[in-house]
Parts: C-alpha cells; structure tokens; sequence
C-alpha cells in the first residue's frame, strides 16, 4: 500500500499503531486457578476405587455382601445377587460369620462371604 501521494508504503499515524498496548509479562498474566488447587477433583473424575459402602445406606430389599479376603461390603440388588450366587453353597449354621461360599463382586474370587438382605 501507498500513501496518497505514491512516494512509498503508508506509515501509521502516531498513536495508532501498537505500541499504545502494554506489553504483557509472565508476572501479570492472568491465571486460570486463583483459588487453592482442587485437591480430589481430577482424582474423582478417574479413579477406579470405590467408596466404601455405609451400612445404613442400603434400601429396602437390597443385598449386602461382606468379602471375608478383601473385607469390602457390597451392596447388590436381588437379580445381581442372584447371578453371584450361581453356583455357590450356604452354610450359615455350620459356618457363623461367613457362610457362603461364593464370588464377590469386589475382588472377583471365589471365597466365604456374609450375605445379608435387608428388611
């Protein structure tokens, strides 16, 4: 481009170009955490682990299956309990505590667990 006369490339008028913009250092960037760091944000988004299941939280008819290795409780509706069950064997008067032979569905090994149905 030329100015109007032709004689060579148009300049900018004084005050127009950028220099009027205050240059930004890495001290007064913006940043997008103000604020104290998340602390279980992403881990919650991608953990595999569980919560522990309380013992009032399980509804009316529900299941609960207490691993004799692993100790985890779960809680299980009656058609996954059933499916769990199948094949297993219940010695609840022989064998007090953990009485049922069967896989739990934490560790996913065959093993004595406590199955409980709530009322």
């Amino acid at each position: 481009m030329t100015d109007s006369q032709g004689s060579g490339p148009r300049r900018p008028k004084p005050g127009t170009d950028f220099s009027r913009i205050p240059s930004v250092t890495a001290d007064s960037r913006p940043t997008l955490h103000d604020g104290p760091a998340d602390q279980d944000g992403r881990r919650a988004l991608f953990s595999t682990n569980r919560p522990q299941v309380p013992e009032d939280s399980a509804s009316f008819g529900a299941v609960v299956v207490d691993c004799g290795r692993c100790g985890e409780r779960t809680v299980l509706t009656p058609s996954q309990a059933v499916q769990l069950a199948l094949p297993s064997l219940h010695l609840p008067f022989l064998k007090p505590g953990h009485g049922s032979w069967m896989r739990c569905p934490s560790c996913h090994h065959r093993t004595w667990v406590s199955v409980q149905i709530q009322l």
